[in-house]
Formats: structure tokens, C-alpha cells, sequence
């Protein structure tokens, strides 16, 4: 006998959690979306882009622990002061450069401990380079205490002694090397290192949201163009890996605006996880689905296909209505694995219950609409509202805006009425401005989405490239959150 769905493993919220708590299936179950671990490990993609829960973290884990001949390793620079970076100390006066410098020196820091945990790794001028290493050890730019190192050396200078013997810095004619003088060197050290292994370097947590502060905008597309660089020259040398930025498409739109070269990072070294079915040619087949399977089979240590425990088709409305289960369920998400997996999951809570009954061979329709209720409530929204995480004026602003969403009482909207909902939230007047930029978090969040004709039901589409959403045009509701909150469907 097949297993129960109640007992089948759906994986936990957060990737960084599961590998912990659940390795084993965790690993098991990765799918190697469009070979990306192949483009990222080989230096073709150095960015990687995908909105929140598309796995760019999950992809970073997978690879640090689970690849042959590639060491790497993920740092999350949420804990870095982001915005005071471009205040480093340097030696350059202020400006763009010092503060791609400054990346470029994290970075480089980063990347240098990445080769030094390699045993097969080796360097020119090793004996100085642990030297070195060491004193940047001391001063805290490699480890966990970084963001406190950037903090402290904000409005002070480093300054790493030159040894009095020896012929490696004869062209210096200082007796020490502040930051932008020491990264010729890291940067040659780096690049003449050889090993049989790969290197690879992830940046994560670089997910925040508008966060309406010109000092990040600066401070993120400064390390996007330090990255590049870096990458630039690792290649040039023939080196053994590369840095690989975990982006947000939106993010890097918006910070695209200041670099250059944006449109050449996208196309020549960017890949994006994007796990939409467009079409119902590939259904059941599709990789999103290939990845819940493959979840639930390493944990059941079995084949499994969870749409079989599904009826074929879903009543919807009144019931008059019936749709394809895949094209319902995900509908009910923003096509990435996270939003799957946790409707899945609740889904198999409500039939563990057995509140309603456990069917013999498949989910019943009561066990279904309970658990899709559980996922939008519990779930879905709280995960639009975590979208706003870093954005000013804080929780207070995020919970006006998705309140203001809820007493539309309607699917279909536009703008001018959201805007005088979140009124009525705040009992304050609101801009025109305010309203359109709320509008545009939420749009970018998964919340909304252009109405696109009249068929409202089934055309929701969750934002994934540069395209902008239309405010002037006819807004839609996700349909979750309508189940979320009691809204009547469109018609």
C-alpha cells in the first residue's frame, strides 16, 4: 500500500531550517532547475535571480554541501550594515568608487577565507597571505563579527603593517597598506590560486524589499558592481571560482538604474529560477511539481506522485464549475516551491486530523477547501506582509496596506479606491504617491496583479521581470487572499 498523504513530507518554510533540522531529505529532494547548479559552479552565472521562496538560498545550501570537487560557502549579508558601508575607511575620498572598493574588500575577505578552508588549495606567497589574513582575522572582517568590524572601523582607518624583509610589497614606499592598497594584493593572491577544486562564494539575504533609503541603493549596486569586477578579473586569471550575488529581480531593477552594465550582467551572467507554468502542456510534469514529488519520495522512501492523491478536477463557486486540479492549485500560489509546498502541506495537516475524514485513496473536497483556507489565512497572508520587511515606516505600514486590500469586499479594484480604503484604515488623508508606491510593494509582494481582460478567475500574474504594473489600468486581487479573507470571486 501507497503511503498516506498524512504522512507524507512537504519540507519546512525556510531552506536554511530544513537543511538543518532535515538534511538528509532536504538534499534528497533538490531539483536542479534548467541545470543552474552546473551554470553557477562552472562561473557562466554569477547572478541568480528569483523572487522570495524560488530557492536561490535552498540552491546555495545544495551546493556548499552536497557538489563533489566544489568548496563554497554562503554568507548572509543581512547581518552587514548595508547602508554604512559606503562610509568605510578606505583611503579614497567618498564617493561610488570608495564604496565599490569597500565591497570589493569584503568580498575579497570573504572569498580568501573560502580559499583557505580548501586544503588542496595552493597560493603564491602563503606565508603572507596567512600573515595578512590573520591581522584581518584580528580586525574582524572575516566571520560572523563583520557587521561589527564595519561598524567600528566606519571613522577609522586600517592599516596593515609592511614587514621590513622580504620582496613582496617593494613597490610601496609606506610602511603599511590601508584598505584600496592592500586589494591589489588580495586580488593577485586570489587569482593565482590553484587547486583541483572549484570556489564558489554565495552572497544571500540581499532580499529586502524598497527599503526608501538612497544609502542602500547606493550601498547594493555598488556591491554589484564590486562583484563583477571581481568576477571579471577571476576569470581573466584562469582562477578556480567565482562570487555568485542571490538577487531579487526587483531589487536589481531597481538598483540597475545606477550600474552601467546592468543589461550585460543580466544577459551574459544572470539566470533566474523561474518555476511558472505557462502553459498546461508541461502540468503534472512540470519541475515545480518534479520537486514536490521528489520531496515527498525521499522522505516516504517510495515513488510518489502527490497529484494522484487529488481528484482530477476541483469544484469551484457555487459548484456548477469545475476546474483542472493542477491549474487550481497553483493559482492558489505565486508558482514558486515555497508557496506549493506549504499549500500542500496544509493540506496534509487537516487530513492528519481526520476532523473531516481521511479518505481511502483521495483527498475528499471537505479536506481539500479546509486545508487551502488554513494555507491562505495562515500562510499566505503573513507571507505578503513579510514582503515589506525593511520597508520605512515599518510593520504599521505593511498591515495598512493589506487591511486596506481586505475591505475592498472586491476582487477587481483600481487604484483610486484602494487609496481611499487605506484612508478610511488610517482616518488620515493619502497621497497619490503614497497610494502608488503601497500599490507597487504589493504588486511586487504577489498580492495584486494587473487585471489582464475579463476573465479575472484565472489570470493573475505574479511579477518576474522589469515589467511595471499598470496603475491607471484595472487591478485584480490574488485569489487567495479572497479566500483568505471571504471576498467574492470576479466575474
Amino acid at each position: 500500500m501507497r503511503t498516506k498523504y498524512s504522512d507524507l513530507y512537504f519540507g519546512l518554510s525556510d531552506a536554511v531550517n530544513e537543511a538543518k533540522q532535515d538534511p538528509d531529505h532536504f538534499f534528497r529532494s533538490y531539483v536542479n532547475i534548467n541545470n543552474v547548479v552546473d551554470e553557477v559552479t562552472s562561473g557562466r552565472r554569477t547572478f541568480v535571480f528569483g523572487p522570495k521562496g524560488t530557492g536561490k538560498s535552498a540552491l546555495g545550501l545544495w551546493i556548499a554541501s552536497d557538489v563533489d570537487s566544489v568548496c563554497s560557502q554562503v554568507r548572509d549579508a543581512a547581518s552587514l550594515p548595508l547602508a554604512d558601508i559606503p562610509n568605510l575607511q578606505t583611503g579614497q575620498p567618498a564617493g561610488v568608487e570608495r564604496t565599490v572598493t569597500a565591497w570589493k574588500f569584503i568580498l575579497l575577505c570573504n572569498y580568501l577565507t573560502l580559499l583557505r578552508r580548501d586544503n588542496a588549495c595552493s597560493m603564491t606567497n602563503a606565508r603572507e597571505v596567512d600573515r595578512v589574513t590573520r591581522l584581518l582575522r584580528e580586525y574582524g572582517f572575516m566571520g560572523d563579527a563583520s557587521g561589527k568590524a564595519l561598524l567600528k572601523v566606519a571613522t577609522t582607518t586600517v592599516a596593515i603593517p609592511i614587514p621590513r624583509a622580504g620582496s613582496v610589497y617593494k613597490k610601496e614606499s609606506k610602511s603599511a597598506l590601508n584598505i584600496f592598497s592592500l586589494i591589489p594584493y588580495l586580488e593577485e593572491w586570489v587569482s593565482s590560486a590553484r587547486s583541483p577544486n572549484r570556489h564558489v562564494l554565495f552572497i544571500d539575504g540581499l532580499d529586502s524589499i524598497y527599503l526608501n533609503d538612497p544609502r542602500y541603493d547606493e550601498s547594493l549596486a555598488a556591491l554589484v558592481q564590486a562583484a563583477y569586477r571581481m568576477n571579471q578579473n577571476l576569470g581573466a586569471a584562469g582562477a578556480t571560482g567565482s562570487v555568485v550575488l542571490l538577487l531579487r529581480n526587483d531589487v536589481f531593477s531597481r538598483v540597475s538604474l545606477r550600474l552601467p552594465d546592468s543589461q550585460k550582467m543580466r544577459d551574459d551572467l544572470g539566470v533566474d529560477l523561474d518555476w511558472r507554468i505557462l502553459t498546461g502542456s508541461a502540468g503534472r510534469n512540470a519541475p515545480l511539481f518534479k520537486l514536490v514529488n521528489d520531496k515527498a519520495s525521499a522522505a516516504a522512501e517510495e515513488s510518489v506522485t502527490v497529484l494522484d492523491y487529488f481528484p482530477a478536477k476541483i469544484k469551484v463557486g457555487n459548484g456548477n464549475r469545475e476546474i483542472p486540479t493542477v491549474q487550481y492549485l497553483l493559482n492558489l500560489t505565486r508558482h514558486t516551491p515555497r508557496d506549493l509546498l506549504r499549500l500542500f502541506e496544509e493540506i496534509r495537516k487537516v487530513e492528519a486530523s481526520n476532523v473531516l475524514g481521511q479518505g481511502s485513496s483521495q483527498l475528499s473536497a471537505a479536506v481539500i477547501r479546509e486545508g487551502v483556507v488554513q494555507y491562505s489565512t495562515k500562510y499566505f497572508v503573513n507571507a505578503i506582509k513579510n514582503e515589506f520587511a525593511g520597508y520605512e515606516g515599518g510593520p504599521e505600514i505593511a498591515q495598512d496596506a493589506v487591511t486596506a486590500l481586505q475591505y475592498l469586499g472586491s476582487q477587481k479594484f483600481d487604484r483610486i479606491g484602494f487609496r481611499q480604503r487605506l484612508r478610511e484604515v488610517r482616518g488620515t488623508q493619502v497621497s497619490e504617491q503614497e497610494g502608488d508606491r503601497l500599490l507597487k510593494l504589493l504588486f511586487f509582494a504577489g498580492a495584486i496583479g494587473n487585471l489582464v481582460g475579463n476573465d479575472s478567475y484565472m489570470r493573475f500574474y505574479h511579477r518576474r521581470d522589469d515589467s511595471e504594473i499598470y496603475l491607471r489600468g484595472g487591478l485584480i486581487l490574488h485569489g487567495t487572499l479572497c479566500h483568505a479573507w471571504n471576498v467574492p470571486f470576479a466575474t
